[in-house]
C-alpha cells in the first residue's frame, strides 16, 4: 500500500484526476458548526487557549483550533474553505485507488467511477459541505496504508504515525470513541504477531514492546489526554460532545412522540445572529437525560425499535441526497444514487462473504487488511446511522472512498476466483494472518 519511487508519477496523475472535477466546490469550517462561536472575539492564541479549555461539544478540537490559530493570524479561513477542501476529497479518493493491485485495466476502471462519484457527491455534499467530512476519509485510508508500510518496513515511525492518524481521526467524529478500542485490539493484535517474528528471544520482547509503545503513545498522549481533561473538567464527560443524546433524538423521535416533543438544538433561544451556547452543563445534563429516555422507549419496546431500525437502514441504502434545500436532481444524480446505494448494499455482503471465506482457510479475517477496512466502514456506518437523521447524504459522501475501495477488493476477489487463483500454500506457523493465538 505504500507507493515505491516509480509509482509517485501515477499517484501525481491520479490524484489530478480526482482534484479537477472537484475544484471550485467549497466548504464550511468546523469553527462554524451550528454558528455558536463569534469569530470577532478571537484575537491571539491565548483566545483560542482558553475556547480550548471551554470546548466541550460537537467541534473537532485539533482542527478547529488549527483553523482559529490561523483565523488569529490571517481573519480569513479560506485556506480550510476553498483550498484544503477539495485537497483532502481527491487525496481520498487517490488513497482508495492506491490500496488496490496495480493493474492498469483495473485502476483506470476505478478511477473512472471515482471521479463521476467525487464530482457528483461534491455537488450532493453541498448541501451541509462540513469541511471535515472528506478529512474523515482520508485519515481512515490514511491509517490503512500508514499500518500496512511498517508491516512492509518495520521502522516504529510508521506505527507512531499511524497511532497520530487513528487518535486525529477519533477527534475528528465523536462516534469514534466507540470503535476506538476496536482499532485498538485488531491492530494491537496485528502487530504483535508481526513483530513476535523475531529469531531470538530478547529481540522478540523489544520489538514487540518498541512498536506497541509507537502505536499507542499518540493515542495515549491526544485522545487521551483530552478525555481527560474533558472528564476532569467538564462533569466526567467522556465523550468529546456533550449533544449526543440530541443526536439521538433526531434519529428516533420518529420512533415515539415523546422523543421528538423534547425541545430541539435549534429551537433554543438563540444570541442574535449567533445560536445558543453549547459549552454548558445544562446542555450536557439535558442531552443526558435525553440519552436516557431514548434508551429507556427502545427498551420498552424492542420489537418497535427493530422495525425503526429496519426503516434507518433503507432510508440510508436509498442513498438520499437532499439536505437543508439543497436537493440536487437530474439524470447523473439518479445514477450517482443508484451507484451508492449498489456500494452500500456491497459492503456488508463483501464482509460476510470475506470473513467465512477467510476462516475456512483459518485466517483470521481482522487480520487481512482488505476485510478489515470493510468491516471498519460498515461499522461506522451502522453507528450513524442509528444515532443521526437527516444528513444521510453528507455521511455518505464521508464514506464513498471507503465504499468505492471496498468495491474494487470483491471485483479483484472475484477475478481471482474465476482464473482459479485462489489456491495458496498452507500457513506457514507465525504468519500474522494466519495464527490462531
Amino acid at each position: 500500500m505504500d507507493i515505491p519511487a516509480k509509482g509517485r508519477i501515477a499517484f501525481v496523475l491520479i490524484f489530478a484526476a480526482f482534484f479537477i472535477p472537484v475544484w471550485g466546490y467549497t466548504a464550511t469550517a468546523s469553527v462554524t458548526w451550528m454558528r455558536m462561536l463569534d469569530l470577532d472575539g478571537f484575537r491571539s492564541a491565548a483566545d483560542v487557549g482558553s475556547y480550548l479549555l471551554e470546548l466541550r461539544t460537537g467541534i473537532p478540537p485539533v482542527l478547529s483550533a488549527l483553523e482559529l490559530l490561523w483565523w488569529v493570524r490571517f481573519r480569513d479561513l479560506t485556506l480550510f474553505t476553498e483550498i484544503l477542501y477539495p485537497i483532502t476529497i481527491a487525496l481520498a479518493f487517490t488513497l482508495a485507488v492506491a490500496l488496490q493491485s496495480a493493474r492498469p485495466m483495473h485502476r483506470i476502471v476505478l478511477v473512472a467511477m471515482g471521479v463521476f462519484l467525487a464530482n457528483r457527491g461534491a455537488e450532493v455534499h453541498a448541501g451541509n459541505p462540513a469541511n471535515y467530512d472528506p478529512l474523515f476519509a482520508l485519515l481512515l485510508l490514511g491509517y490503512f496504508v500508514l499500518i500496512d508500510t511498517w508491516q512492509r518496513k518495520r521502522h516504529p515511525v510508521w506505527l507512531a504515525a499511524a497511532g497520530l492518524c487513528l487518535s486525529l481521526l477519533e477527534l475528528t467524529r465523536p462516534f469514534m470513541i466507540f470503535l476506538l478500542p476496536l482499532f485498538l485490539l485488531v491492530d494491537g493484535h496485528r502487530i504483535y504477531l508481526t513483530a513476535s517474528r523475531r529469531q531470538t528471544a530478547p529481540l522478540r520482547v523489544g520489538g514487540i514492546r518498541t512498536a506497541l509503545a509507537a502505536f499507542l503513545l499518540p493515542v495515549v498522549v491526544l485522545s487521551g489526554g483530552w478525555h481527560l481533561h474533558l472528564y476532569a473538567a467538564h462533569d466526567r464527560q467522556i465523550a468529546w460532545t456533550n449533544i449526543s443524546g440530541y443526536n439521538l433524538q433526531r434519529a428516533w423521535e420518529d420512533f415515539d412522540p415523546e422523543i421528538g416533543a423534547v425541545q430541539h438544538l435549534d429551537q433554543l433561544p438563540r444570541n442574535g445572529e449567533l445560536w445558543a451556547n453549547l459549552n454548558t452543563t445544562e446542555i450536557y445534563r439535558k442531552s443526558e437525560d435525553l440519552k436516557r429516555m431514548i434508551v429507556g422507549k427502545i427498551l420498552d419496546d424492542p420489537s418497535g425499535a427493530a422495525v425503526h431500525v429496519t426503516n434507518r437502514l433503507a432510508t440510508f441504502v436509498s442513498s438520499p441526497v437532499g439536505m437543508y434545500g439543497h436537493d440536487p436532481k437530474g439524470i447523473d444524480i439518479e445514477i450517482y444514487r443508484k451507484l451508492v446505494s449498489a456500494l452500500v448494499l456491497l459492503l456488508p455482503i463483501y464482509v460476510a462473504v470475506s470473513a467465512v471465506s477467510l476462516l475456512r482457510r483459518r485466517r483470521w479475517p481482522w487480520l487481512d487488511p482488505h476485510w478489515w477496512l470493510a468491516a471498519s466502514t460498515l461499522s461506522i456506518a451502522l453507528v450513524v446511522t442509528l444515532g443521526e437523521q437527516g444528513e444521510e447524504a453528507r455521511f455518505l459522501f464521508t464514506i464513498m472512498p471507503m465504499l468505492l475501495a471496498v468495491a474494487s477488493f470483491a471485483v479483484s476477489d472475484v477475478i481471482r476466483a474465476v482464473r482459479a487463483d485462489t489456491d495458496r500454500p498452507d500457513c506457514d506457523k507465525g504468519a500474522p494472518a494466519c495464527d490462531w493465538y
